[in-house]
């Protein structure tokens, strides 16, 4: 009886260790889930502000950080190449207005050399809208396979960026006019219009002129108001040159860019202004005369 009251209590014993024994065991790592990547302006020139959804602004100047949520925008004579944490640069023209949707990638360690990435870090996403003027992006080979995506906005429609050398361009002319063309220098570029849809290999191009009415108050995309109709061509060997010759000034402005997994978050958005309430004059009362009285 003994024996058996014995093997009843070590049986317990080990029963009751099992649990603690399943919690102690090492857990299956969770999958790493996306982050905000980190923008870099390497190099302003000229007056470039960047506008928050809050009111407040703020002036761009060398090596100041931003985040998806931005508006830039580039007065004539300025522009401001912004460095990605993916690998990707772009170069925003004059007179542009260029919207930082969204940019989430993977998380990474160390340090990035952004002139010796070939491809990116894990997978990203990245989007883009560019709401009148010019850019020329030089992106690094992305996981499109795994899931990444790079594209820019127009009110034409999306390019779709693949790793690639490229130019858009949309730019409001004279009698209510628009010039729009997206270009390729290097690698394929997919462009979805509203109605059609192209690829781009190096060496081609899309130009479409269309109508437009002026931008709302407050806004400054216009409306298309005619069906736009997208004209394939190769590039011209001048444009070619252009936009070789703003690869390299991105590429120079690269060589010291390193951005690291422990590199600071960009500042939160300035205050916007207060604003000020007229206010209203003071009630004058009215004066007695001393004295004065009833004849």
């Amino acid at each position: 009886m003994l024996n058996k009251i014995l093997c009843v209590i070590l049986l317990g014993c080990i029963a009751g260790l099992a649990p603690v024994g399943a919690q102690t065991a090492p857990a299956t790592p969770a999958a790493s889930a996306r982050v905000k990547g980190k923008i870099v302006a390497a190099r302003v020139q000229g007056h470039v502000e960047v506008k928050y959804k809050n009111g407040g602004t703020l002036v761009l100047k060398d090596g100041d950080m931003l985040a998806d949520g931005s508006e830039v925008v580039t007065s004539p004579g300025a522009n401001v190449i912004l460095v990605f944490s993916n690998g990707a640069t772009v170069n925003v023209a004059e007179d542009s207005t260029l919207d930082i949707d969204q940019f989430e990638q993977d998380p990474f360690a160390g340090d990035l050399k952004i002139a010796d990435m070939k491809e990116e870090e894990g997978t990203s996403t990245t989007k883009l809208s560019l709401a009148k003027g010019e850019l020329v992006g030089k992106v690094v080979h992305l996981n499109v396979d795994k899931g990444s995506e790079f594209t820019v906005q127009t009110p034409v429609g999306a390019a779709g960026i693949r790793g690639t050398t490229f130019k858009i361009t949309f730019k409001p002319g004279k009698n209510g006019k628009v010039f729009f063309v997206v270009t390729t220098t290097e690698g394929v570029v997919v462009f979805k219009g509203h109605t059609s849809s192209v690829s781009l290999p190096a060496g081609k191009q899309v130009v479409a002129t269309f109508d437009y009415t002026t931008p709302a108050p407050g806004s400054t995309t216009p409306e298309v108001t005619t069906p736009v109709t997208l004209v394939s061509s190769d590039v011209p060997p001048a444009e070619t040159a252009a936009i070789v010759a703003t690869g390299q000034t991105i590429v120079d402005a690269n060589q010291s860019v390193i951005i690291s997994s422990t590199t600071p978050a960009p500042p939160p958005p300035p205050a916007p202004p207060p604003v000020v309430t007229p206010s209203q004059p003071a009630a004058i009362a009215p004066t007695t005369t001393a004295g004065a009285g009833t004849n």
